[in-house]
């Protein structure tokens, strides 16, 4: 139920607050004198558009807080659909919208902000607004079908058949996604493969990489010497004036020489040059070692294997060996596409026969509740003055969505002759009102949400009228709370609570006031509803009395 609703500089309201317990309260006051503006008021706390012009002239933005106290299934199911902001065992929802100049806007859910859209989903369950030439919350089909679920007793097949639904939908999309697929993925399987045989051709080891590096650096440095080993092997055996030969001429010519010391230079230079071509021998089996010719290139070109499989898979060695097991896993995944097309179509078909059959039997249900909603709509209808209005469950062929695998909506007609259609289309503001309130009578105990407003529910109705449809509400607002703005004393008479709106008009302002009446204040605006003067008291009185009497009229 609807506990308080304040208001802050909306319009010319500069500040209302209405107390509200469950029952029916109802808004009376002259035509302009602003009720509809408490109407804006719920409608912004519920997320509607901000309209241009909301902001009064004692701020910068306007407020609206509505305080609601709610049953714990309800807190508990605002908790489960996203809204921590709950608590169930206290189960009291304070929604806060602040709209500033320029149309910005800020809402809170018990001081905690949240979206726009957050508000609105929220205020979805809290509050259903029948206002003329606006949108109607019954005229869903998927409210409809939701609401006759809980009529007929059996929402737990409702939602058995939502899972099986979802669970279709999401294989479905995923047997989709692997055909719509397909031919990427067999390309995807060769580039794979592709890619594997490339690493495989490789087969790197792990450690490997650095062990080269060492090894290579540490060929490297003998390269340099091999280097100089060879100049120095040229410059003393071969080239173009190699050392050793030139001393073994200068030897033969110095031994050619008669003098002892010409003898002993050449013994000397013979025990040098034999030095040197032990040098040389020794500098030869370094040059023409295997390991020196040989290991260094090797080195090299495993490593240019390894450098070309780590540009392409990875900065490091890590990085190469877990895209190669990824490369492996991958492959596994795609070469067993076709086996997991054929268990999804399996699995899939399984399901569909489920949900057929599922949908089958909910189909069935509805048609039964409906068979006993609509003669309860009918009787309400006949004591709201449209006799000849009509409801029907319409089937719109079949294909399976979330709300059934045949397509079913509730259709009127208000008057004989003209066809059946949408609620929304084909009632007027006045038939809509009353219709709605035919339907929500009939499905009081199913419809839990606990606000329900009626904006001129009475419209083009006389005064009988006027008091059935005081009692229907009554009787509809037994647990929640029921707000009628109504210009009928016999519908104004049937409240619990009862407020009126009063426009001030002073020389420089413009302002609302909205006063709870009791007692003979209330007694008094019924009479002047009814003309005023002792026998409007007179009237106005006895219509309090029936109407809060034990017999409170049709329900």
């Amino acid at each position: 139920m609807l506990i308080e609703l304040a208001v802050e500089n909306l319009v010319i309201v500069r500040r209302a607050v209405l107390g509200f317990n469950s029952g029916l309260s109802v808004i009376t006051g002259e035509t302009g004198a602003g009720k509809s503006l408490l109407l804006d008021a719920l409608d912004l706390v519920a997320g509607a558009r901000a309209k241009p012009g909301l902001i009064g002239r004692w701020g910068d933005a306007a407020t609206v807080t509505a305080v609601f106290q709610l049953s714990p299934p309800l807190a508990e199911r605002l908790v489960t659909l996203g809204f921590p902001q709950v608590n169930p065992e206290e189960g009291q929802v304070i929604l806060r919208r602040r709209v500033q100049d320029g149309g910005r806007s800020q809402a809170w859910m018990n001081d905690v902000p949240v979206t726009l859209q957050s508000l609105r989903s929220a205020a979805d369950l809290l509050v259903d607004i029948h206002a003329q030439h606006e949108p109607i919350r019954l005229a869903d089909p998927r409210v409809q079908l939701e609401l006759l679920d809980a009529y007929g007793g059996h929402a737990a097949v409702a939602a058995e058949f939502r899972s099986v639904h979802d669970r279709a939908q999401a294989m479905g999309r995923q047997l989709e996604e692997l055909r719509s697929g397909g031919q990427q993925s067999l390309k995807e399987l060769d580039y794979v493969r592709f890619q594997l045989r490339e690493i495989e051709a490789v087969t790197p080891r792990r450690g490997e990489y650095a062990e080269l590096e060492a090894r290579f650096t540490e060929l490297q440095s003998v390269e340099e010497e091999l280097r100089l080993a060879t100049q120095v092997l040229d410059g003393l055996r071969e080239g173009d004036a190699p050392v050793i030969s030139q001393l073994q001429r200068w030897v033969r010519r110095l031994e050619s020489g008669h003098a002892k010391a010409m003898r002993e230079s050449a013994a000397a230079i013979t025990a040098a040059a034999e030095s040197l071509d032990d040098a040389a021998r020794v500098l030869s089996r370094f040059v023409e070692a295997p390991m020196a010719q040989g290991d260094l290139a090797q080195i090299g070109g495993r490593l240019d294997e390894l450098n070309g499989l780590l540009r392409k898979h990875g900065p490091d060695e890590e990085a190469l060996f877990a895209a190669w097991d990824g490369l492996v896993r991958r492959s596994e995944d795609l070469a067993n596409l076709d086996r997991r097309v054929e268990d999804l179509q399996r699995d899939l078909a399984a399901l569909d026969v489920l949900r057929g059959e599922i949908g089958a039997r909910l189909a069935d249900l509805r048609r039964k509740a409906f068979g006993r909603l609509a003669k309860e709509v009918h009787r309400h209808l006949a004591d709201l003055g449209m006799p000849k209005a009509a409801i029907r469950l319409h089937e719109d062929g079949e294909g399976a969505n979330a709300l059934g695998t045949v397509r079913q909506s509730i259709e009127v007609c208000t008057n004989p002759g003209q066809p059946f259609g949408s609620i929304r289309d084909v009632a007027s503001g006045g038939e809509a009102a009353r219709l709605m309130l035919a339907i929500s009578a009939a499905l009081a105990a199913a419809d839990g949400i606990p606000v329900i407003v009626y904006d001129e529910v009475d419209s083009g109705v006389g005064g009988r009228l006027g008091a059935v449809i005081g009692a229907k509400l009554a009787h509809l607002a037994q647990g929640r709370t029921v707000i009628a703005v109504t210009h009928t004393p016999q519908l104004a008479a049937s409240g619990s609570g009862h407020f009126r709106v009063r426009k001030d008009q002073g020389k420089a302002e413009t302002s609302v006031s909205v006063e709870e009446l009791t007692g003979d204040s209330r007694l008094e605006e019924i009479a002047d509803m009814l003309g005023g003067g002792e026998p409007a008291l007179a009237q106005a009185r006895s219509l309090m009395q029936v109407a809060n009497g034990p017999a409170r009229g049709p329900r």
